[in-house]
C-alpha cells in the first residue's frame, strides 16, 4: 500500500510541475520571441539507473509488481521559430533562421534573446526596454536617429542630409549562435544567460535580420490549453487515489483495532 501511496503523490508533484510550466507559457504566448518550456518524465527506476550509469533494459529487474515512481527528469526550452508579424516600425527586428540578438545588461553582462522590440535611450542608443544596449560588432550600438535601415545581414544605415548624400553605416548588429542549446540558463525575463557563442559572419545566411517585423512566441494556445486539461485531469485522478489509500489505510486500521 505504501508504494501507491508514492506512486500516486508522485504524479501529484509530477503534474503541478507541468501545469506551471503550461500556466508559464500561456502568461509568455504574447511576449515578442519567447520560446516555450516543457518537462521530461522518467520513472524512478530509469532515474535512478542514469545517475548510476547502469541504465540497460535488459538489466533492470522490477522487485515486484506495480509501477514505478514518476519523477522529472529536467526541463527543457522550445527553441522552434515562431511565426512573425508586421509592424511598420522602423526599431522591430527580427531574426529569420538561427541566431539571438544579444544585450547587454548594467553590468555588462551578455544576455541572448529572440525580442526585437528595441527603442532609443536618451542617448541614442539601441536598446531592449527594461534589460539593456542591444550589441553590435564593436559594442553598445548608437544610432542617434529613428530614421534607419538594416539590410538582412544586420547592417544599419542612416540616412544622409539630402537625397544625394549616400547613406551612413553606423554598425552591424552582433547575432549569437550559442555553442551549447543545452546550456543556455533561461531567465524568468525569458532571456538566456549563455556560456558559450560565436558571432555570425556577415556572408552567413543561417540567420537574416527582418526590419518592421517581429517575432511571435512559439506557443501554441489550443495546444497548451488542451495540454492543460489533459494535466489537471491526471491531477484530480492522482489525488483521489491518494484518497482512496487515505481511506482504504482508515478501514484497515479500524478493522485491525477490533481484533481480539
Amino acid at each position: 500500500m505504501l508504494r501507491g501511496y508514492y506512486t500516486a503523490a508522485s504524479g501529484i508533484v509530477s503534474q503541478e510541475k507541468r501545469l506551471n510550466s503550461i500556466a508559464n507559457n500561456i502568461s509568455n504566448a504574447t511576449k515578442a520571441g519567447y520560446k516555450k518550456d516543457d518537462l521530461v518524465f522518467s520513472t524512478f527506476g530509469e532515474h535512478v539507473a542514469v545517475r548510476m550509469n547502469t541504465y540497460n533494459q535488459s538489466r533492470l529487474h522490477p522487485i515486484g509488481g506495480g509501477v514505478w515512481m514518476q519523477t522529472v527528469d529536467e526541463k527543457y526550452t522550445n527553441y522552434q521559430q515562431g511565426g512573425f508579424d508586421a509592424t511598420g516600425r522602423t526599431l522591430d527586428m527580427a531574426i529569420q533562421g538561427e541566431g539571438f540578438f544579444i544585450i547587454a545588461g548594467e553590468e555588462g553582462e551578455p544576455r541572448l534573446t529572440r525580442d526585437g522590440q528595441f527603442a532609443l535611450d536618451q542617448e541614442g542608443y539601441l536598446v531592449l526596454p527594461g534589460f539593456g544596449r542591444v550589441q553590435g560588432q564593436n559594442g553598445d550600438l548608437q544610432i542617434g536617429v529613428s530614421d534607419f535601415v538594416v539590410s538582412k545581414n544586420g547592417t544599419i544605415f542612416i540616412p544622409g542630409e539630402d537625397d544625394e548624400e549616400e547613406p551612413q553605416e553606423v554598425g552591424r548588429l552582433a547575432l549569437a549562435i550559442p555553442a551549447d542549446y543545452t546550456a543556455l540558463e533561461k531567465e524568468a525575463s525569458g532571456l538566456f544567460i549563455p556560456e558559450e557563442y560565436t558571432l555570425l559572419e556577415e556572408g552567413d545566411r543561417r540567420g537574416v535580420v527582418l526590419q518592421k517585423i517581429v517575432e511571435r512566441s512559439n506557443v501554441n494556445m489550443s495546444e497548451e490549453m488542451t495540454r492543460m486539461i489533459a494535466t489537471q485531469r491526471s491531477l484530480q485522478s492522482a489525488s483521489q487515489i491518494v484518497k482512496m489509500y487515505d481511506e482504504m489505510s482508515n478501514e484497515a486500521n479500524n478493522r485491525l483495532s477490533n481484533v481480539k
